[in-house]
């Protein structure tokens, strides 16, 4: 089978691929019954992402040209006979031709990795589990009379008579609030900085309408959050993996990589990154800026976790260990600042916030008329509330010491349970442990293991630029209820070792 793909032109790979193969099963090259290659094999063969062939396959499903057989591979399907043909009686029901999707879908949609988001469904739905998988806090850390009493005086509250709609960026009170809050945290802003967000995906989203152009390049650590590839790959940038440690990207090999690759951005999570864990220290921070500047490269740091810091719990005079955000290292406007309440309040509460170059935040505010207008009114004057005499301080406070306990019980399992190969990290704040299993074990056979179970992780295949990695489990530590940690460790344990 021989397959010709033209890298120079405008038509997608998936596409190129998919006429390839069509043109050669009308013309009988391929056979009725014909086997494909598997998907990797053929990527491989191709040089082209295993995402180019399963997005090919996918086309010519549709159309009727293949299919496949679980455990048997793909096959050609035999010539669907066509003609003036009438059915014999009335009771014959007519062929319904339904409309072919993989067609009609847009390229932007068509360059997301559905299987990628197949597999995340898959770690997180069920019943009965303990839920290592899913990326947000246990919901009964979430007081009902804090909720209750901050949605009852945001609604009391006369602050906003006259004032029914907000602004495209927000309730001027509460950027002035979160450019209060940021300076706290080191970063020097004032309200014009701050745009409030619908969630701080939302703003990985408009950056890369307004920055991202087909086949611009963006640097990302190896491993990282998922949305944010599929943003990337919708807009059909060249995504470039840059290796990482036990303390985040390695910002040595920086330089290099940007040399190459001349990226539009970076973007990183430098605190408590997901799904690693890892704190990215001062002087790789410092690093990473400087090549930015040189190379003149944005960068975007999504600190969705960095409130949630465990240093502070215990230690006197913590905030000088602290780690300070890039934005608070850096002032020229290279760096892009993004954060949401989500992760230290409730998932149910949408609403983040960008901290940016006045220059950014007006050009992101003019997409944004294409997309919700503003955040939801409700959930800004909620937040307003919470940041209001230091509430959502004291709140987070409380949380840190709670998902402190529960790291230090998850490790404290891992400590007893692991099988000989296993290793992991110790974060210092955030949600997650990233685990490595032993070599030849594989993170999808050991969930497969553990959900019969009932217990569920996320596999690191989901947040690798590569779609490769199989040796990696990321355990979100705070979403369990604390008596449950220990016991699911042990079962995940205990899978491994049967898949060793």
């Amino acid at each position: 089978m021989q397959l010709q793909l033209n890298r120079r032109s405008s038509v997608p790979l998936y596409r190129q691929l998919a006429g390839e193969l069509r043109e050669q099963i009308v013309s009988g090259a391929l056979a009725e019954g014909y086997r494909l290659p598997p998907e990797r094999e053929l990527a491989k063969r191709l040089e082209v992402n295993r995402t180019t062939v399963l997005q090919a396959y996918q086309q010519l499903k549709d159309e009727g040209f293949i299919a496949s057989k679980v455990g048997k591979g793909t096959f050609v399907l035999p010539q669907t006979v066509t003609g003036d043909l009438q059915p014999a009686t009335d009771d014959i029901e007519p062929t319904i031709i339904r409309p072919p999707w993989s067609v009609l879908f847009s390229d932007y949609s068509n360059r997301f990795t559905y299987h990628d988001i197949a597999v995340a469904n898959r770690a997180q739905n069920g019943q009965s589990l303990i839920d290592f998988a899913t990326g947000s806090p246990n919901p009964a850390d979430i007081p009902d009379d804090l909720l209750r009493s901050v949605s009852l005086e945001a609604f009391a509250s006369h602050e906003f008579d006259g004032q029914p709609e907000s602004p495209i960026e927000g309730f001027p009170e509460l950027r002035e609030l979160l450019a209060e809050h940021m300076r706290s945290r080191g970063v020097h802003c004032n309200a014009r900085n701050v745009m409030v967000l619908s969630g701080s995906e939302q703003g990985i989203d408009l950056c890369v309408r307004a920055f991202i152009n087909p086949g611009d390049c963006v640097l990302v650590e190896q491993s990282t959050f998922f949305p944010a590839l599929q943003a990337f790959r919708s807009a059909d940038a060249r995504i470039v993996g840059v290796p990482v440690d036990a303390y985040g990207m390695r910002t040595d090999l920086l330089e290099g990589y940007c040399a190459r690759f001349h990226p539009k951005f970076i973007y990183t999570i430098p605190t408590f990154q997901n799904p690693t864990g890892s704190t990215m220290p001062a002087a790789r921070r410092k690093e990473l800026i400087d090549v930015a500047r040189r190379y003149q490269c944005l960068i975007i740091e999504d600190d969705a976790y960095g409130e949630l810091w465990y240093g502070g719990v215990d230690t006197a005079n913590s905030d000088a260990n602290r780690p300070v955000p890039l934005k608070g290292m850096e002032n020229a406007g290279y760096v892009m600042y993004l954060s949401t309440f989500s992760k230290t309040v409730t998932s149910g509460l949408r609403t983040g916030w960008i901290v940016a170059d006045p220059h950014v935040i007006g050009r992101l505010a003019a997409l944004r008329r294409m997309v919700d207008q503003h955040t939801s009114t409700s959930s800004q004057r909620i937040c307003l509330e919470l940041l209001k005499e230091g509430r959502i301080a004291e709140h987070v406070k409380t949380l840190t010491v709670a998902y402190q306990q529960r790291r230090d019980t998850a490790v404290a399992a891992l400590e007893h349970y692991a099988t000989a190969g296993m290793t992991w990290n110790v974060p210092e704040g955030g949600y997650y442990i990233w685990v490595t299993l032993p070599e030849g074990v594989r993170s999808l056979e050991v969930l497969d293991r553990c959900r019969a179970k009932g217990v569920t992780f996320m596999p690191g295949s989901v947040f690798d630029v590569d779609e490769t990695d199989d040796s990696h489990i990321r355990l979100n530590m705070v979403h369990p209820d604390a008596a449950d940690i220990e016991r699911g460790i042990r079962m995940i344990c205990e899978s491994i070792a049967q898949a060793s």
